[in-house]
């Protein structure tokens, strides 16, 4: 996935006790992690084991590979190990579709299914620019002024917005430390998504995206963010993890220098 959303699954399968023997969970489970985009010409799951502490013994997460994995019953190509992939040719993954996973692994069968949600439509940006008036890391920190990005949203879907700064925001910011270079927000119901200028905090182009995901997908964000990880939530049969769809729209804010 050209744009992919990075969340941390091993998170969700480390303990840092007994926590995963109180809630059964086999070391032998597999987690799953795939993203299937819409309008993309590639599908890729990565599969892998899960990452444990259990009192003085600490299990590292290894690729699981040399497994036959189909989604649609078309079988993927393992690239590297434990990652397996499909091109689709000039076919693409295709809006309000429906798909389905499915691999055997130590005996049991892991399946999962996904429908791709509708594209992301009218998104726009309001304002598109903003003018710094001194220093490019320092101009805007006492600015407050509204940004704010709206789209169709017919149905009350989730959605979660992601911005992608220009290279500029590597420099240190007014706290001292160092500025993220991708910022993820936490998903939302509703059709727009209110910011303001601090969140840009170099000069350069941003690119903002918005995806439309899914619900199995919030689930597990939730999950992450809370202060519970011992007892992970999964919508895969017989593994861990995730294996969803989404769709995404673009846009582009502007930072201008005045010098």
């Amino acid at each position: 996935m050209k744009h992919s959303i990075y969340i941390f699954l091993l998170l969700l399968f480390t303990s840092c006790g007994e926590d995963l023997m109180t809630y059964d969970v086999s070391t032998d489970t597999p987690v799953v992690e795939s993203y299937l985009l819409e309008g993309s010409n590639q599908m890729s799951v990565k599969v892998y084991s899960m990452e444990v502490y259990l009192k003085d013994e600490y299990d590292l997460s290894d690729p699981i590979a040399g497994l036959n994995l189909k989604i649609n019953d078309r079988e993927l190509t393992e690239t590297v190990a434990g990652t397996y992939s499909l091109d689709l040719g000039e076919d693409t993954v295709r809006g309000l579709q429906n798909y389905s996973l499915q691999f055997d692994y130590r005996g049991k069968t892991v399946s999962a299914s996904t429908s791709v949600p509708k594209a992301v439509t009218n998104l726009s940006i309001e304002p598109a620019y903003i003018i710094g008036t001194s220093s490019y890391y320092f101009w805007n920190t006492a600015d407050t002024t509204e940004i704010k990005l709206t789209w169709d949203d017919p149905d009350r879907s989730y959605y979660q917005v992601y911005i992608e700064s220009p290279a500029t925001s590597d420099m240190p910011s007014m706290g001292g430390g160092m500025q993220f270079r991708r910022r993820m927000m936490q998903p939302i119901q509703g059709s727009s998504y209110t910011t303001t200028s601090r969140e840009f905090m170099s000069v350069g182009t941003y690119n903002i995206y918005v995806y439309r995901v899914n619900k199995e997908y919030v689930d597990l964000y939730e999950r992450i963010s809370s202060s519970d990880l011992s007892n992970p939530a999964s919508a895969i049969q017989n593994a861990f993890g995730i294996f969803t769809a989404m769709s995404v729209a673009g846009v582009r804010f502007y930072v201008y220098e005045n010098e």
